[in-house]
């Protein structure tokens, strides 16, 4: 059985801005595939916002092409035709919701809905706001909603017109913590339910590690590893990629040579008396941080300094000799500090 061609895809895509030395994307090879919620991770500046914007048609790229469905949209500049954003069929939803603030919420969602016949129009945004459980405010206006509410709000509008592909741009940055974990939470149900494609911008990695299916991270314009958060998470091909996810400890193996990088919630301490295990170590602090202790150690051979989060730590102080194993799979436990 033959692969199904990717819904978006970027071919050798290159965006250069006259006012920067290097390119803002460049030569960048990335599908996005049908069902797939697709997350762009990095540094400021790291191209993932120009890359979204190519996608959405906002931008043109210099060099190379870009596909959805396999129509090509967008190519060299000096290309033509290149199909514009209205034309892709391209949900989009902001950092701050965008909502039109003179229209009450039926309003908005039925903002990209024009050329409908009122019974479907209506029938539509009903299923919409129903879908982000907003049912009981269709005649609220945005200043009316709590942020989440109109976060959700712009998703169901986003949503109406039945895009081939949803763009989110930061979508949970201007939100606090606590609800930014319900509303992605609540966002990624609803992708999933009604199996929506989405591309997703974000520089916080619990965003893409918890909304995403396949996460892209990119540096200096270009994408350096793509995968299953899983993936990114626990087998980064690089220090970048390894700190964009939290702290990682810099691993030399004693007989290859080969260099890997482990989560500290990957260590596994072994007291000396017990077996001749694991790189022996020296413990340079311990700190309790409620569900688990961080201890830092150094490793006695090489003197690399190792973060370990341990779930126990009797006996274990300043000055204590021990070794440090590492699991194979990590326990799960909150790594952001």
């Amino acid at each position: 059985m033959t692969e199904r061609s990717p819904l978006l895809s970027f071919q050798g895509v290159t965006r250069r801005f006259p006012q920067q030395k290097n390119p803002a994307v460049d030569e960048v090879f990335l599908d996005i595939r049908d069902g797939e919620i697709h997350a762009l991770i990095g540094e400021s500046g790291s191209g993932k916002t120009t890359l979204l914007r190519l996608a959405a048609g906002l931008e043109a790229p210099d060099r190379g092409s870009i596909f959805l469905h396999g129509e090509r949209v967008a190519g060299p500049r000096a290309w033509d035709p290149v199909v514009p954003p209205e034309k892709r069929r391209l949900g989009l939803v902001f950092q701050d919701g965008a909502l039109f603030p003179h229209l009450d919420a039926r309003g908005n969602v039925a903002y990209g809905l024009h050329g409908k016949d009122r019974r479907t129009r209506d029938a539509r945004i009903d299923a919409c706001l129903e879908l982000v459980g907003l049912s009981d405010f269709g005649r609220r206006f945005p200043h009316e909603l709590s942020g989440g509410e109109r976060q959700r709000l712009a998703l169901a509008r986003a949503l109406a017109p039945e895009p081939r592909l949803l763009l989110l741009d930061e979508p949970f940055s201007h939100l606090d913590p606590a609800l930014r974990r319900r509303l992605r939470s609540e966002i990624h149900d609803i992708l999933r339910q009604v199996g929506q494609t989405a591309l997703m911008v974000t520089h916080d990695p619990e965003d893409a590690l918890a909304i995403a299916t396949t996460v892209a991270i990119l540096d200096q314009g270009r994408v350096l590893q793509t995968g299953t958060p899983t993936e990114v998470y626990c087998h980064p091909v690089n220090q970048y990629c390894a700190e964009r996810f939290g702290p990682a400890n810099r691993v030399i193996d004693p007989l290859t040579g080969a260099v890997t990088w482990r989560r500290p919630e990957e260590a596994r301490w072994i007291s000396c008396e017990i077996a001749d295990e694991g790189s022996p170590v020296i413990v340079e602090s311990v700190r309790p941080l409620g569900h688990v202790y961080e201890v830092r150690v150094r490793e006695e051979e090489s003197g690399a300094d190792w973060l370990c989060f341990l779930k126990e730590a009797v006996g274990i102080c300043p000055g204590t000799r021990g070794r440090i194993a590492w699991r194979g799979a990590p326990d799960p436990v909150s790594w952001k500090s």
